[in-house]
């Protein structure tokens, strides 16, 4: 045995007792304090948050994690002070205290699984937790508290999000792409292609605005459709811009943000505040050949994903093999429809040929071609000849259909001819000899080419989509043109249009030529025949006045008074005969263009007066009054041969003469502007019959008033008045008298 043993056997129990129980309760403390060490340890540095409170609801312990994942600490002496703890259901629901999962172990004593738990922090962030509890017994397994512990998965829960927001839009994507393949599989037009393209990307995108662009034959990129925006204008090929570097890189273009947009492309002026856009460009291929691009435009700043910039890969290239077809089947569809419209027009130049070789009569036969082209080739047609613009005769005019919108262009024909003195339409084709084609007729067209707000209104009625004008020209003189318009059929005219309404043209005028031919052919002849019955006749009676004065003479038996009477009648006759000689002359020279002119500069006052003064003589033998009036012609002066134009004046106030009763008034009148003098003769006789207007210039014409003289005074009046670069006309009213009316150039 130990030594000592015996003698502390001998010792007081009780001491003995108080000095083990001592000795246990240092030992337990030592062990206790080094079990709550372990325990703070374990508290204070573990991830998750532990809470623990007692019966009522105090929480009586709180860990270091607890308050860094809700962002500060809150105590509480009850339950119904857990409200300050947020958290949300589900369904967007706040907590009630005892929803918590330590209010459901205290009210059942059974543990609580582990869930999820929407929290609002004290910072006034949102957060998810992992949150369990369990209860708290004591030694006698009673309850005495409940123990809560989470964890915060916050950052795991926004991966698992982005992972299934990524698979949503992959899945869209994916989607997406079998609705655009099905849609190119149906696009038969590189519209369709582009607008089933741009639906579908923009839609899976969420692109703000999108556009397919085209390659032309100059490097130009032209928009084919756009979505979201104005339509684009073509981007020519050197421009400093996204889209044309696409297509000379052949290199997908990604811009990020506005200002990496204004930093690498500064010429587009784009501004460099407003809101954050990106922008993506892509190049269309086909068999390694640039053919176009598609470009997308997004709100906000955005780096591309990779799964993004796949998509959009596969996408455009789906476009372009679409994009190809589309173009191989149009132009396949164009050829067909080219080759049957090429034979349309070549089976209507045969019918219009048939036609113009038909007849010489060339009114009936333009007729006739404007209504062949009726509605085969437009819905309106108008064949107009240089000289009967001249003469104000209306065109040949013809119109498909009997619709308010064909009576509203009969009538805008009617009152609103076209003006001759227009750069454009018939007038300058004429002028021009060059034709011109419309393709489409915008409204800026209507707007320039209108005389005043209601006839723009008229012109915007008839719904003009497309028109033609070619010059009808023969021997190379313009002599008209045909103007073909579509409207209500919405055909648009071309350049194969054009080379057949050319070759029409040409045949047209052909046939207007050959008419022409044919009537001056017949002209001369019946104008032979004329000559031959006026020399028969106008120069017979003065013969054989002659020959009856001759034949008194060598009976006068050398009576004086009875010599000279028959030496004035021989005078006389002969001076009948030399005026119809001087006509038939002058006529001869003029129609064989050989008509010469002693230009001179003439006052316009003393050339008038001269002209009345030789007729005054016969105007006092009829009792009329002859005046001129040239005060308003001033000072001015003619550029014109002085005889010549006395022989005019002669011929018209010596008419007027003639048809003036006695008592009457002729007046002749001048004024004058920068360009030319205008004179006028006005006589109060009975006037001229509408239907013989138009015939007075005509050679050997006579009125049914008067058969008096050769018919030939009028005709040369006009071939003088021509050769001086002027023009003539006549103005009258029945019972109101007679207006000439003449123009020469001004001197100076």
């Amino acid at each position: 045995m130990p030594g000592g043993f015996e003698a502390r056997m001998h010792e007081d129990p009780s001491r003995l007792a108080v000095e083990a129980l001592r000795r246990e309760t240092e030992r337990l403390g030592v062990l206790a304090s080094s079990d709550r060490g372990l325990l703070d340890a374990i508290l204070n540095h573990i991830p998750s948050g532990v809470i623990a409170c007692d019966l009522d609801g105090r929480i009586t312990l709180l860990n270091r994690a607890a308050e860094r994942i809700w962002a500060g600490s809150a105590t509480a002496e009850s339950k119904a002070e857990w409200s300050r703890y947020r958290a949300f259901h589900p369904d967007g629901r706040p907590f009630a205290p005892d929803d918590w999962s330590m209010a459901r172990v205290l009210r059942a004593g059974r543990p609580v699984e582990p869930e999820e738990v929407e929290i609002e922090r004290f910072d006034g962030a949102r957060a998810v937790i992992l949150t369990g509890a369990a209860p708290i017994l004591a030694a006698t397994g009673q309850l005495v508290g409940a123990l809560g512990i989470f964890a915060d998965i916050t950052r795991f829960k926004e991966r698992e999000w982005e992972l299934l927001d990524r698979e949503r839009r992959a899945a869209l994507r994916l989607a997406r792409l079998q609705a655009l393949t099905a849609a190119l599989s149906e696009a038969v037009t590189p519209a369709d292609v582009a607008r089933a393209t741009l639906e579908h990307v923009s839609g899976a995108l969420g692109a703000r605005n999108g556009v397919l662009w085209v390659t032309g034959d100059d490097g130009a990129a032209n928009p084919v459709r756009d979505v979201g925006h104005e339509p684009e204008q073509a981007i020519p090929p050197g421009a400093h811009h996204p889209i044309p570097e696409a297509l000379r890189t052949a290199e997908p273009v990604w811009i990020e943000s506005r200002g990496e947009l204004v930093a690498r492309y500064p010429d587009l002026g784009a501004p460099a505040t407003g809101d954050e856009i990106s922008v993506a460009c892509l190049p269309m291929k086909v068999k390694g050949q640039v053919i176009g691009a598609m470009s997308f435009t997004l709100s906000g700043e955005r780096a591309f994903t990779p799964d993004e910039r796949s998509f959009l890969l596969v996408a455009v290239r789906h476009t372009a093999q679409a994009l190809e077809r589309a173009r191989l089947y149009e132009a396949e569809r164009h050829a067909k429809a080219e080759a049957v419209a090429a034979g349309e027009r070549a089976a209507f130049l045969n019918e219009a040929s048939a036609l113009l070789t038909s007849s010489l009569e060339h009114e009936a036969t333009l007729t006739g071609l404007a209504r062949l082209a009726v509605p085969r080739f437009a819905d309106w047609c108008s064949i107009e000849l240089a000289e009967d613009a001249v003469n104000d005769k209306d065109p040949v005019v013809a119109t498909h259909g009997t619709g308010p919108n064909m009576d509203l262009a009969r009538d805008l024909w009617r009152r609103q001819p076209a003006d001759r003195n227009d750069p454009d339409g018939s007038a300058g084709a004429v002028r021009s000899a060059r034709p011109e084609l419309h393709e489409d007729i915008p409204d800026s067209l209507l707007s320039a080419s209108a005389r005043d707000e209601e006839h723009l209104r008229s012109l915007r009625e008839l719904g003009l989509c497309s028109a033609m004008v070619v010059p009808v020209v023969a021997r190379g003189k313009a002599l008209g043109t045909i103007t073909l318009v579509s409207a209500e059929s919405g055909r648009h005219y071309g350049a194969a249009d054009l080379a057949m309404a050319e070759h029409l043209a040409r045949r047209t005028g052909l046939a207007i030529d050959n008419a022409r031919l044919y009537e001056q052919a017949q002209e001369a002849v019946r104008a032979r025949e004329e000559v031959v019955a006026i020399v028969s006749h106008d120069l017979k009676n003065p013969l054989n006045a002659i020959l009856m004065s001759a034949g008194l003479l060598r009976r006068s038996s050398g009576d004086v008074v009875r010599v000279h009477q028959q030496a004035d009648a021989i005078e006389r006759s002969v001076h009948r005969m030399r005026s119809l000689v001087r006509d038939l002359l002058d006529l001869a020279r003029l129609e064989a263009g050989r008509f010469a002119l002693d230009r001179q500069s003439h006052a316009v006052g003393p050339l008038a007066t001269e002209a009345l003064a030789l007729l005054q003589p016969l105007a006092q033998q009829k009792g009329l009054h002859l005046e001129a009036d040239t005060v308003p012609a001033g000072t001015a002066r003619a550029l014109c041969d002085r005889e010549r134009v006395l022989q005019v004046f002669s011929n018209l106030v010596g008419n007027a003469i003639a048809f003036t009763p006695q008592g009457g008034r002729v007046t002749v009148r001048a004024r004058a502007n920068d360009s030319e003098i205008a004179f006028s003769v006005a006589d109060t006789g009975p006037g001229i019959p509408p239907d013989e207007q138009r015939l007075v210039f005509e050679r050997f014409w006579k009125s049914r008033a008067s058969r008096q003289g050769t018919g030939l005074g009028l005709s040369i009046a006009k071939g003088v008045v021509e050769a001086h670069g002027g023009r003539i006309w006549v103005e009258s009213r029945q019972g109101e008298g007679a207006v000439f009316l003449f123009t020469l150039p001004a001197a100076g």
